[in-house]
């Protein structure tokens, strides 16, 4: 009768345990996704705000590229 209480507690004390460790994973978890979320809220707000402006064409290097090492010094 002792043993069988005994490993009750035990088994109490396990899933106590699993929860704190649960609850300290979980919510710092969910304070970091909830503070993510606004910023790419932010974010996602910012681009369609604003306008987009005229991509100019990109010009393409086919020089060497020590050379164009050399070009930047």
């Amino acid at each position: 009768m002792l043993y069988n209480e005994i490993m009750l507690l035990q088994s109490e004390a396990t899933v106590i345990e699993n929860l704190i460790l649960g609850v300290f994973l979980v919510i710092p978890l969910l304070i970091v996704a909830f503070l993510f979320s606004d910023e790419l809220w932010q974010e996602h707000r910012h681009l369609h705000d604003m306008r987009p402006m005229p991509v100019k064409p990109r010009r393409i290097d086919w020089r060497h590229p020590l050379r164009r090492s050399r070009h930047r010094l």
